[in-house]
């Protein structure tokens, strides 16, 4: 009887997590209107370094905050409390969200942009041990559920595993450590390969997830783009270029094999 108890107060605590930090993650960006903090775009402002998008690829977020607002009404729902996946999922995704809440508190008062990575390495590790969780029980997923758990979690996931590289490249520019000119630009390429490195495992892992790749490859483009008009720096621009193309080739590769495995059962 006890067990049952605790296992309900779990699955309630779980449920609320979701749907209040979903819903905290997008409120406490609108912190800087009311005079409280300064806004995230702000703070970076003349400190980006090449692999930042251009500005525009950031409106990615009105996608995703609605999405993941999306899932966490969802997953409250009484219904969803005893769901085998939600039970699975549902602590890594409430991480993930508190995750992006304290991100957005600590950039908007001003703290260490190394704190900002740390805190995005505790995000991305929550959203890929849901993501892998949600590929393993895909089959058991209905459509509806494709599109409003599985989306909401591939979207966040992709774009944050480019994000964690701009920050990480941001951070070692501001304390002086990777210096602006060739250096930098040098590094830049290191990275993008490792987001094309880091992609590539992920979408084979999560057998061609087109939600997780599009933000990855938008993101991306918005660097080929930055640095064509706002810096340019034509070997990053190309470089990121090459780099959308390849994780757009491997993308459709590990679908057109998932086919043709299904299409010979």
């Amino acid at each position: 009887m006890m067990e049952a108890i605790d296992l309900r107060n779990r699955d309630i605590f779980r449920q609320g997590a979701n749907v209040i930090f979903a819903i905290a993650q997008f409120s406490v960006t609108f912190l800087p209107a009311f005079g409280i903090g300064i806004g995230i775009g702000d703070r970076a402002l003349g400190n980006s370094s090449p692999i930042v998008p251009i500005y525009w690829a950031f409106f990615i977020w009105f996608l995703i905050f609605p999405a993941c607002i999306a899932f966490g009404i969802y997953q409250a729902f009484p219904k969803q409390r005893k769901n085998d996946i939600q039970r699975r999922i549902g602590f890594y995704t409430a991480s993930a969200f508190i995750g992006i809440t304290a991100y957005a508190l600590v950039a908007q008062f001003g703290g260490s942009d190394w704190i900002l990575v740390a805190i995005f390495v505790w995000i991305l590790a929550s959203l890929i041990s849901a993501l892998f969780h949600l590929t393993d029980y895909r089959h058991r997923l209905t459509q509806r559920e494709q599109y409003i758990v599985l989306a909401p979690i591939s979207l966040l996931t992709g774009w944050v595993s480019l994000a964690i590289l701009v920050n990480l490249a941001d951070a070692l520019k501001i304390s002086g450590i990777i210096q602006t000119g060739t250096v930098e630009t040098i590094f830049s390429v290191f990275l993008l390969l490792v987001a094309l490195l880091f992609a590539s495992f992920i979408i084979r892992r999560t057998r061609g997830n087109l939600w997780y790749a599009f933000p990855v490859i938008w993101g991306v483009i918005g660097v080929v783009i930055a640095n064509i008009q706002e810096r340019p720096n034509y070997m990053v621009a190309v470089t990121s270029g090459s780099v959308a193309l390849a994780i757009l080739g491997v993308l459709l590769m590990v679908r057109r094999s998932k086919k043709e495995s299904l299409g010979r059962i």
